[in-house]
């Protein structure tokens, strides 16, 4: 196979690039809806929560302000433009305005238009029309400012800060908008990207994006492309990778490492960003620059894409972290050997390809890997390897699935599974400083001192309200990307990256400096448990660390400031 180019031009590659961030496709205005932004249309809860409030508009003769805020990129325009193509007799006497693309004026900002749009809702004022704005909330934010310096628009800031619009640790809490009054507020970015299940985590949306996208179906203008290419015999290794994508385990699979940097790096993806993400791991830098180009190469296919090109997408950049080259796990090592080793490379990567149970292979990529081996580009070829084989088999990474799992069971109440978790926590408090004898714990693990000081704890299992506080739900729609537990009744929060820093330290592993950032609220919680204790204890033992020799230094039963030594095995 070479890098020439096709017969003809690809019509799928065309199609495919208005999964872009930069195409039109992706970025919507309120008045319009392309056949392909209908097609790609998948409901949201929010879609109903809007459309309700739309019908209770007709009811109202006090004139309302609904305000639809979130990211760029997140569906807020796309979700207008929707509505007012499906449910257009909503719209009667409601005026949309959408900030990131209306202005009255070319010499007037978005702030100075907004102020203009909402001054019916101004202090003092009274609006004429039903109003619907569409707005970031950085714009939003801007708006404030701008507004508090001139003492305007009162009412509805106490409003904004009544629903914590600007404040983080309100993101995944409900609106508490009044439903009858002037305003209104639905926050995009209060939405999930995926859900907690006892299966793990899912995402109905994300997911029917993506099988929209792949999907054999005669309105889907990119597979009905693709299709016509591989007919006409137009082909690319673009066309290879999307047919990769038409397997739903492999489209799960790449999810899961979405689900797994949004938790563990607390990210935000829009939809916008999804579209792009799809985009960049089926079309390499080559063909986007050069579409004459096959771009027959292993680095070119899917599995590379996804992994090996943090430059490309901040969102791939993440992902770039979770490559399973980054594991060394004894399997690994072997296939790395077999493959320099044997003579019959061929038949020994077709067997380990024939042994998974996905069906992903296709001409293009057996061509792909039988130059590979031609070339004796075996390195490649294993990173490949290992890289698909992450694709298609369970994950490597199974400290993201039991935190998710715990995660689930924090919210659902589930003891036996929040029991393990504490057994986990438990012994890595009990390593953390270290511990002399049971229930004692050092004050610190300071070497360099003659002698170290631990007291005695009692470590009681702890939890607070929030446990369980969604037993009766199925699916866990709105929640925090940490465990909030403790011992003794205080408590800290464990995220995904401190979870796995646990298990480490649990296996006898010390910290350096840069983890012990990922940990300050553990050594926070450490530290405040061990004060407390020894603000009340009665007895403390000291530890000198030339010999491990131990003495508890013991309160008298009577007067204050006399205490006894005892020496103890």
């Amino acid at each position: 196979m070479t890098n020439i180019m096709p017969k003809q031009e690809s019509k799928f590659l065309n199609q495919i690039k208005m999964l872009q961030s930069s195409s039109k496709e992706t970025v919507i205005h309120s008045n319009t809806f392309s056949p392909f932004t209908k097609y790609m249309h998948t409901k949201r809860p929010i879609e109903g929560e809007i459309i309700e409030a739309l019908k209770r508009l007709e009811q109202q003769d006090e004139k309302q302000l609904i305000l639809l805020c979130g990211s760029v990129g997140d569906g807020k325009s796309h979700l207008l433009s929707y509505l007012k193509s499906a449910y257009s007799s909503l719209f009667f006497d409601v005026f949309v305005h959408n900030d990131a693309t209306e202005s009255h004026s070319p010499n007037e900002s978005s702030i100075e238009t907004l102020e203009k749009v909402l001054q019916g809702f101004n202090d003092g004022h009274t609006p004429t029309q039903h109003t619907i704005v569409a707005i970031n909330i950085g714009v939003m934010h801007n708006f404030y400012i701008s507004q508090m310096e001139k003492g305007q628009f009162a009412q509805l800031r106490q409003f904004i800060d009544d629903n914590g619009v600007f404040d983080e640790n309100s993101l995944f809490t409900d609106s508490i908008s009044d439903k009858n009054k002037k305003f209104q507020l639905y926050n995009f970015a209060s939405e999930r990207v995926f859900a907690l299940t006892s299966d793990g985590p899912k995402s109905a949306f994300l997911e029917s994006i993506f099988t929209k996208i792949v999907q054999d179906d005669s309105d889907n203008p990119i597979y009905q492309a693709w299709k016509q290419d591989v007919e006409a015999g137009i082909l690319t290794i673009t066309h290879a990778n999307y047919q990769l994508l038409q397997n739903e385990t492999i489209r799960i699979r790449v999810l899961e490492k979405i689900y797994h940097v949004i938790l563990r790096d607390k990210i935000m993806l829009s939809t916008r960003a999804f579209y792009n993400f799809i985009f960049t791991i089926i079309v390499p830098s080559e063909l986007e620059l050069d579409p004459n180009k096959t771009g027959f190469s292993i680095q070119h296919t899917l599995p590379n894409l996804l992994f090996n090109h943090p430059d490309r997408s901040p969102l791939l950049e993440k992902i770039y972290t979770i490559d399973p080259l980054h594991m060394r796990v004894k399997e690994t090592d072997e296939l790395i050997s077999n493959l320099h080793v044997l003579s019959e490379k061929q038949a020994f990567v077709q067997n380990i390809f024939n042994e998974s149970k996905v069906d992903w292979q296709s001409d293009i990529y057996r061509n792909v890997i039988q130059q590979t081996i031609e070339k004796n580009q075996l390195q490649e070829l294993s990173k490949f390897i290992i890289r698909i084989k992450d694709l298609t088999e369970p994950t490597l990474y199974e400290t993201f699935h039991d935190f998710v799992k715990y995660l689930y069971s924090f919210h659902t109440g589930d003891k036996k599974l929040m029991g393990e978790l504490f057994a986990i926590v438990k012994e890595a408090f009990i390593k953390w400083k270290g511990s002399p004898q049971p229930n004692y714990y050092f004050v610190s693990n300071d070497l360099s001192r003659p002698h170290r000081l631990a007291f005695p704890l009692k470590l009681k299992e702890h939890v607070e309200q929030s446990f369980g506080a969604q037993a009766s739900n199925e699916e866990i729609l709105q929640f925090d990307n940490y465990v909030t537990i403790g011992f003794c009744k205080s408590v800290f929060n464990i995220d995904l990256r401190l979870y796995e820093l646990l298990l480490k330290v649990k296996g006898g592993y010390r910290p350096n400096k840069n983890e012990m950032n990922v940990a300050i609220q553990f050594e926070d919680f450490y530290k405040q448990l061990l004060s407390t204790v020894e603000k009340n204890s009665e007895e403390v033992m000291i530890v000198r660390n030339f010999d491990k020799s131990k003495y508890l230094i013991t309160k008298t039963s009577f007067g204050s400031v006399k205490f006894e030594l005892e020496k103890v095995r």
